[in-house]
């Protein structure tokens, strides 16, 4: 009987010798992937070293009036607290889990936020957020084939960037920021590879990118990835890929739209829904206006004074190394792919629009509106920020071009004429940029460094040691780093994040739990400010005693004001008339003001105000900050039976502003029936009421009316709300331009409020299900590549 035997083949020693070279290389790429790693983790924990191990926290910017507020939200919410669907603590009440802006959906937020004390956490956060993205660069300028050095070239000089450090403070940005390289990389191995389980892996970055709550970014990143992709037509490469697997590119592309449609579901459709209602329905305009030679000295230089350079809005953060620049400069003097320059075209479009209108480009995209969505967001900041991971990946790609060069004899120098001319414009042409954009504060670091790094690059390459240029550059890199941005925060003690005097004052007179406060002083714009400005923790103390949004969530009181994105039209139609019944500019008078009806009972000011039923109810002298009593204010439950009908907030808001009897204006939605106008003068004490429940998101009430009439609940209305009268659905009507009310019927009656989201519901299942889809499409290609390997193996 013949036995069959496994035949295995002879492998030559040739092959052995390769395979071992590749280990080595493989070893040596690690340890170098590994010390890089190492050193942007120094880095990183250096940086936050006081909020790690000083007691101290991000006070400037927006950390302590947005992050901090949102992150202690998210965290007592994952401890059995108030649900983010609803909250009566901003805007007179908002959707806060659809605004986004909380990440309350993002993983990471909540892994930290349940882990970890707000204070810490919030700090931590930023921290991981930096690392994230550091890894992020480092695995796409991989993928693009550049070194270990390179890439952790490219890591160091973005994470490090004056943009990027610039929006630790904000939680939303930085938390959206982190997945950006990721999404961008995901990209880069789709290209590659266009199967589904990288359309997978690019859902899923852009979905991180969404989840954590800055809608603008993931339009940069995107914006960024389809325009890299126009260069595929201009290029052989570029064909011959699209030629050979545009079926795969095509269908991939639409699964991973699909799949990341799906899985970003859950925040997605509350956020639709919300941005349908908010005051950007129709677009806003923009806010910040810059000149050209601000975006100039923002990618050159890392201010000294950033303080000044950010009060006089002269100067946009961006790269901030002219090393960086002047190194991705040098790109068109080597052969590249149509990767490359599809990377090289995106940061030019992307600088225009980061420009906003200090660019001829963007005002033709901007006025022709050329560009999907442009007009929905209020500064282009963001598209330079995107930029920046551009200009970091065409700067290790230069050094790695760099290392490749053969050494030129004395000889060979000579006959290159081309090379001179090159080298005598390249260096002309930085002498002017530098010699117009320099100023007396930019440090010395900059220019010695970059010459440095210039001189160095010649003599390696002269030396035919270029192959030791990208470890020199990652040096020079990190020593710039090391000089000029690990102290640009200043962190206040976590003392000054205490409760304020003020409320603390207020709370012994008054059930502040109970009222509403609007702030009216100047003390929030310490928020526009930067760290290093003189007496910040002095201004941050002062914002903080005026109960400004969304500070006041950590204290539980509820506001009229917020600092979020997406505020209702109706709250946005608002702050003209806030504003002129505090400075006492208005015709009605007291009882009668949007702000009486809308039960707004403090009102924060930097001077004692003098408007109709006004009085001091707290001084803080210390901050000279003033806590009005509005002695009108009305509760936060009341009845009518006089009312008038109207067709639209705008015709709310004309009437709000009239002097008129006490009167409920109503206003019906889309499908809903007003009842006719009523005449009759209003009775106060026609329809008596208990209110026996108080939620955010439920209210229970007790009603005898002697007659028909309203219960108005000074709470924003929303789609989500649903009322029941002795269990009978009934129609929710916004009443006083930003409130809800109902009709109720003669009679003792029990009404109910109830606030669920289906958005969030449906959403949330779309999500679930795609989940699961997606977790099967990568198992199955799993067991497919695994047993791939196997058929291999057996064929050896």
């Amino acid at each position: 009987m013949m036995s069959h035997r496994r035949q295995r083949r002879e492998i030559p020693a040739s092959e052995f010798a390769q395979a071992f070279q590749y280990r080595s290389r493989n070893m040596t790429n690690n340890k170098k992937s590994l010390l890089v790693f190492c050193v942007l983790l120094l880095l990183t924990l250096v940086f936050w070293w006081p909020t790690l191990f000083e007691g101290k926290s991000l006070i400037h910017g927006d950390s302590i009036i947005h992050g901090l507020p949102l992150f202690d939200f998210h965290s007592r919410f994952l401890h059995g607290g108030e649900t983010p669907l609803w909250t009566d603590k901003v805007y007179g009440g908002h959707p806060l889990f659809a605004e986004g802006q909380g990440g309350f959906a993002n993983p990471l937020n909540i892994l930290l936020a349940w882990l970890l004390p707000p204070v810490i956490g919030v700090n931590i956060f930023h921290l991981v957020c930096m690392l994230i993205a550091a890894a992020g660069v480092f695995v796409l300028c991989r993928l693009l084939g550049r070194s270990a050095w390179s890439a952790g070239f490219a890591a160091l000089a973005l994470v490090f960037s004056t943009a990027w450090l610039q929006e630790q403070n904000n939680l939303t940005i930085s938390g959206t920021l982190a997945w950006a390289p990721w999404a961008l990389a995901a990209t880069e191995a789709w290209l590659r590879k266009p199967l589904a389980r990288q359309a997978v892996l690019l859902a899923a970055a852009a979905t991180m990118m969404i989840l954590a709550g800055y809608p603008q970014l993931v339009h940069a990143t995107a914006l960024y990835a389809v325009f890299s992709l126009f260069a595929m037509p201009f290029s052989e490469d570029g064909r011959k890929l699209w030629r050979a697997q545009r079926l795969q590119l095509v269908t991939t592309a639409a699964l991973a739209a699909l799949l990341f449609l799906g899985l970003a579901a859950v925040q997605l459709l509350p956020l639709l829904e919300l941005a349908s209602l908010s005051h950007r329905s129709a677009g806003v305009g923009l806010f910040f206006e810059f000149s050209p030679m601000a975006v100039l000295r923002g990618l050159l230089y890392t201010p000294t004074q950033l303080a000044l350079a950010r009060d006089r809005l002269d100067q946009i953060p961006g790269i901030g190394s002219l090393l960086v620049c002047m190194l991705a400069s040098l790109f068109p003097l080597f052969k590249s792919s149509w990767r490359e320059k599809g990377i090289l075209l995106a940061v030019l479009i992307l600088i225009q629009l980061g420009a906003g209108k200090a660019s001829p480009l963007f005002l033709m995209l901007y006025d022709w509106h050329l560009v999907p969505g442009l007009h929905f967001f209020r500064t282009t900041q963001s598209y330079l920020e995107i930029a920046c991971i551009g200009i970091a990946v065409l700067a290790a790609f230069v050094i790695d071009g760099l290392s490749s060069q053969r050494r030129v004899s004395a000889a060979g120098w000579r006959r290159h004429k081309r090379l001179w001319l090159a080298a005598i414009f390249y260096i002309a042409a930085w002498g002017i940029l530098i010699a117009i954009s320099v100023e007396a504060a930019t440090p010395w670091q900059h220019l010695a460094i970059a010459a440095l790094a210039l001189i160095a690059a010649v003599i390696l390459v002269a030396s035919g040691k270029a192959r030791h240029i990208p470890l020199l550059m990652f040096t020079l890199l990190l020593l710039e780093c090391c000089a000029l941005r690990l102290h640009l925060f200043h962190f206040g003690d976590v003392s000054l994040l205490r409760r304020p005097a003020t409320l603390q004052a207020l709370a012994q007179r008054y059930p502040i739990q109970d009222t509403k406060f609007i702030n009216h002083s100047l003390a929030v714009a310490y928020a526009m400010r930067n760290s290093r400005v003189p007496d910040l923790d002095a201004n941050a103390e002062r914002a903080l005693a005026s109960n400004a949004a969304l500070s006041n969530m950590r204290w539980d009181t509820p506001s009229e004001d917020g600092a979020l994105a997406l505020p209702l039209r109706a709250r946005a139609l608002l702050i003209p008339v806030f504003e002129n019944e505090m400075e006492g500019r208005t015709k009605t008078g007291p009882g009668q003001r949007a702000i009486d009806l809308l039960g707004v009972r403090f009102i924060s000011a930097d001077r004692q105000l003098t408007a109709p039923g006004f009085q001091v109810a707290v001084y803080d002298q210390q901050q000279n900050m003033w806590i009005m009593e509005n002695t009108a204010a009305q509760p936060l439950f009341q009845s009518f039976t006089r009312y008038r009908p109207v067709s639209s907030d705008d015709d709310a808001l004309q009437l709000l502003q009239t002097p008129r009897q006490p009167e409920l204006i109503i206003e019906a939605a889309k499908g809903q029936t007003l009842p006719p106008l009523s005449d009759a003068d209003n009775k106060a004490d026609a329809i008596r009421f208990k209110v026996l429940t108080k939620q955010p998101t439920f209210y229970a009430v007790d009603v005898d009316a002697a007659e028909a009439g309203w219960l108005f609940l000074a709470d924003a209305n929303y789609p989500g709300w649903r009322a029941t009268i002795d269990g009978q659905a009934t129609h929710v009507f916004s009443g006083q331009l930003l409130g809800k009310a109902v009709m109720v019927p003669a009679g003792r009656h029990k009404l109910e409020f109830r606030f669920s989201s289906s958005t969030f519901r449906y959403g949330l299942w779309l999500s679930l299900l795609t989940l699961l889809i997606s977790a099967g499409l990568l198992v199955r290609s799993f067991l497919l590549q695994r047993r791939r390997h196997r058929f291999d193996a057996i064929a050896r």
